[in-house]
This record gives C-alpha cells, sequence and structure tokens, in this order.
C-alpha cells in the first residue's frame, strides 16, 4: 500500500482545505462540477446532477482510504463557501496536481486560492520522496498564467493527450507545467510554509 499521506486539514488566515463529505454534493455541483463554465476545458463531462457529484465524492473518499488519490475542498474559513477542488496523485518521486475552480460571484478566491496552493506546494518539495510536482491544463483555458504564478515551468505541449467531451472533441492538446527539484535538494523557497497537522486516514462511507 502507498505510504504517502498528505495532511488532512490544511489552512490559511482565509481558507481551508479538507476532504470532501457527502454533505458537499449540492454545493460542489452548483458552484463546480455543474458549472460548464467551469468544466468547459476538463476531461471528463459536466455532471448533470448532484447524485454524479455525490458518487463523485465517494470515490474521493475511497483516495483517501486506499492513499492513491488526496481531493480537499477549498473553503472560505468565515461564510464556509467553496472555492476550487483540489487533487493530488502521489507517484513518488513525482506527484500531479490539478485544480478546479470556481468561477461563481461570491466565490471567487483568487490571491487568497493562490497563498493556499502555495501552502500546500511548500509542504509537498519539503517532502524526501518528492523531487517533482506537475499539472496539466488546455491551452484554451485560464490555468496557464495561474501556474507560472505558483512556480511551474513550462515544460511541453502534448498533442493529442486528453478528451475534451465538453467541447465534442476525442481528443485535445495540454500544455504540461512542473516544479522539480534534484534528490538530496532543498525546496524552493516560498513564501507559505503549511502548518504541521496530523495526517489521518479519512473513513469511506458506505454505499
Amino acid at each position: 500500500m502507498n505510504t504517502f499521506c498528505p495532511p488532512t486539514i490544511i489552512e490559511t488566515d482565509e481558507l481551508r482545505l479538507r476532504p470532501f463529505t457527502d454533505a458537499d454534493a449540492d454545493a460542489l455541483f452548483d458552484a463546480l462540477l455543474g458549472d460548464p463554465s467551469v468544466t468547459e476545458w476538463l476531461p471528463f463531462p459536466t455532471h448533470r446532477n448532484a447524485e454524479e457529484t455525490r458518487t463523485f465524492i465517494r470515490s474521493c473518499r475511497l483516495g483517501w482510504s486506499s492513499r492513491t488519490c488526496f481531493t480537499w475542498a477549498m473553503e472560505d474559513r468565515d461564510t464556509g463557501r467553496l472555492v476550487a477542488a483540489i487533487e493530488l496523485q502521489p507517484t513518488p518521486p513525482r506527484a500531479e496536481i490539478g485544480v478546479i475552480t470556481s468561477r461563481r460571484e461570491g466565490h471567487r478566491r483568487r490571491r487568497a486560492g493562490l497563498a493556499t496552493l502555495l501552502k500546500l506546494i511548500g509542504w509537498l518539495l519539503a517532502q524526501p520522496q518528492l523531487c517533482r510536482i506537475h499539472a496539466y491544463c488546455a491551452p484554451e483555458g485560464d490555468a496557464a498564467s495561474t501556474m507560472t504564478r505558483l512556480g511551474f515551468t513550462l515544460e511541453a505541449k502534448l498533442v493529442n493527450w486528453e478528451p475534451r467531451p465538453n467541447r465534442n472533441l476525442a481528443a485535445g492538446d495540454a500544455l504540461l507545467f512542473a516544479i522539480t527539484r534534484a534528490p538530496h535538494e532543498s525546496p524552493p523557497a516560498f513564501t507559505h510554509r503549511v502548518v504541521a497537522t496530523r495526517a489521518r486516514r479519512v473513513p469511506v462511507d458506505a454505499p
């Protein structure tokens, strides 16, 4: 079994990362996975209803239990509003990170979201078993500028990399971004560092 497991909770002054629960289904559907403006360039179809989102959340919880994929809700600490979803798939010495950000009025927290992501990235690069963090985004989307602000470097354009079902494309291109360090090299300096929190396994609810 994969023994890599990041903190369950990561907090900044304004936002919190935590695992999704079944109670998040409606909010996740409304703010992210059921919004065509959010899912336009993603490699899976826009959710048609909250039940599909509940199934997604169950798969997220299984990922935490098996320690193969870790998905957090990014929420506003004051209002509880869902800001984004963050997914991490670690396969040391590398890890892939994905971000889905809400476009709804009152849910967008760009600067605070960047600070929270930097905190997570800083923690990841401080782990001795990780020497590379990479991410993919559609060339036509808005994520590329965010990746460079987070310290990622554009490595390549991948042709026909993944499906774009919400654009009726069987295959679409992707930009590959990465942050790397040599083994035993100190991690890059980030403004924010994650506060130590105890990692725990997240129980999986019965279907």
